[in-house]
């Protein structure tokens, strides 16, 4: 799709992180990567969760919203 921009890289990544850490997740899908990431065991937990993290990220520059989905 869309070229990445630093932010979505960077909104990914916090997402990932905080999903993962919460032990409550054990697969991500984000816009922003091509496979799924399976949550490791020990850190596994019963929900998926699909997301985009930074939706509308194009308009950044044109100053117009953009957030989570």
């Amino acid at each position: 799709g869309e070229e990445q921009k630093k932010l979505d890289v960077l909104s990914n990544e916090v997402f990932c992180k905080a999903l993962i850490s919460s032990g409550r997740t054990s697969i991500l899908v984000s816009e922003e990567d091509e496979d799924a990431i399976f949550v490791q065991p020990s850190l596994r937990g019963k929900y998926c969760v699909v997301f985009d993290p930074l939706d509308g990220s194009s308009n950044i520059d044109c100053g117009v919203s953009i957030g989570t989905v």
